[in-house]
């Protein structure tokens, strides 16, 4: 969060937007985000025990199986999302905060609209790539290796601190584990253009929140 003393007009409109959070919409959206951090770990340990019996050829399919196994988990759901909570439904998006700083979800070019547009296209560049693998088998299950260690502390982290948040903490929370977990995937595996879709997605968030 940042200092009251060198809060910028845009930290206002942040800070002025989640205040009117109720605290049901928030426990919520962080028991949603809770259940996807449990369920990457759930998946991170079962991937990592497969990982020393993959063959070789095996290693890019396990890669990209991994990889979207990671972005399924990733909080992108309205249900992840205190504002659609608290202002979806029945009460079509009056009031929000989020949309009266980012624009609504539902238009074109909103701040979600823009990252949710790029974080799928993510998701169906690493389906299609069926390229070779771009390491050798040992670096590559050295790469795999770190993606699933990290991966899951990051969850464990993004658990940890989901009890003490804010709204506004909690968005702000919710951006930044976005950006690392996408960040871990095994990018090195995967082609050169599923690291251009990444960069476009991590490029994205910068205005999520």
């Amino acid at each position: 969060m940042a200092n009251p003393d060198r809060m910028t007009d845009r930290d206002k409109e942040l800070e002025a937007a989640a205040k009117d959070i109720d605290p049901e919409s928030l426990q919520a959206a962080e028991a949603a985000v809770a259940a996807g951090c449990e369920e990457h770990l759930r998946w991170a340990e079962i991937f990592s025990r497969r990982l020393d019996t993959v063959d070789p050829p095996d290693l890019h399919k396990f890669a990209r199986a991994l990889a979207l196994t990671m972005l399924g988990h990733l909080p992108t759901r309205p249900g992840t999302c205190p504002f659609c909570l608290q202002y979806g439904s029945d009460r079509g998006c009056l009031g929000c905060g989020y949309a009266l700083t980012h624009g609504r979800c539902d238009s074109d070019d909103s701040a979600f609209s823009l990252f949710i547009e790029a974080f799928q296209e993510l998701g169906r560049t690493i389906y299609q790539d069926t390229g070779e693998l771009r390491r050798s088998p040992t670096e590559a299950k050295g790469l795999l290796c770190i993606s699933l260690l990290a991966s899951a502390e990051a969850a464990r982290q993004m658990l940890s601190d989901l009890s003490s948040a804010s709204a506004l903490l909690f968005m702000e929370r919710k951006a930044v584990y976005l950006d690392r977990m996408i960040g871990l995937l095994p990018l090195e595996i995967l082609s050169e253009k599923t690291g251009e879709r990444c960069r476009d997605v991590q490029k994205k968030l910068k205005d999520y929140w």
